[in-house]
């Protein structure tokens, strides 16, 4: 399965270095929002690498090679996650940097809370991409996305109040999140085979 994330990484380092471009221009500045908003930009990537593969018939050579459809679907997964998290490590040391001389400290809290949110959208919608392909299932996607900004840009005054918010209310979304990775990654895999 490392085979397979490095050669995802490999497919998609053109757009993954504009992105470090936008990451180092948006983690500067220590604002909730583009904390969520870069981390769960970072779940887009595996769709990215699944348009490529899409393009140049990669599903049909990787029926030849020694990868089963769990490995295959696995590395979307894991593909998503070490970008999430890579981001996620960028704008927290970033933030640190310039908390230096802003005096603000970056919030540890918004990262948690964009990561689990971050895998929840993966895990929603890559089912979806592996069922109808990649345009149709990011149409998908893009409406999640769209839901979670609004619902964030709504909520943006309050995300630097989330240490006030009750323990059990913060812990949900890690919960969440693992729950929805238990249902989504067998899902892809049944989902994947089938196609």
């Amino acid at each position: 399965m490392k085979a397979l994330v490095q050669k995802d990484f490999y497919v998609i380092w053109k757009q993954m270095r504009i992105f470090v471009l936008v990451l180092v221009l948006l983690s500067v500045v220590n604002s909730a929002f583009n904390t969520v908003f870069l981390v769960v930009w970072c779940s887009m990537l595996p769709y990215t690498a699944m348009a490529y593969d899409e393009r140049s018939h990669w599903n049909q050579m990787a029926s030849m090679m020694p990868y089963s459809g769990r490995d295959i679907v696995l590395s979307k997964y894991v593909l998503g996650w070490l970008c999430m998290a890579a981001s996620g490590v960028f704008c927290l040391a970033l933030q640190a940097v310039s908390g230096i001389f802003s005096g603000n400290a970056p919030s540890v809290l918004t990262l948690l809370a964009s990561l689990c949110l971050g895998i929840i959208c993966l895990d929603v919608t890559l089912p979806a991409v592996l069922r109808f392909g990649v345009e149709r299932g990011r149409m998908i996607f893009m409406v999640l996305i769209f839901g979670v900004a609004i619902s964030v840009g709504a909520l943006a005054e309050m995300v630097d109040e989330i240490p006030s918010l009750p323990i059990p209310l913060m812990a949900l979304l890690p919960v969440a999140a693992a729950a929805a990775t238990a249902v989504s990654i067998p899902l892809s895999i049944k989902l994947y085979q089938v196609n």
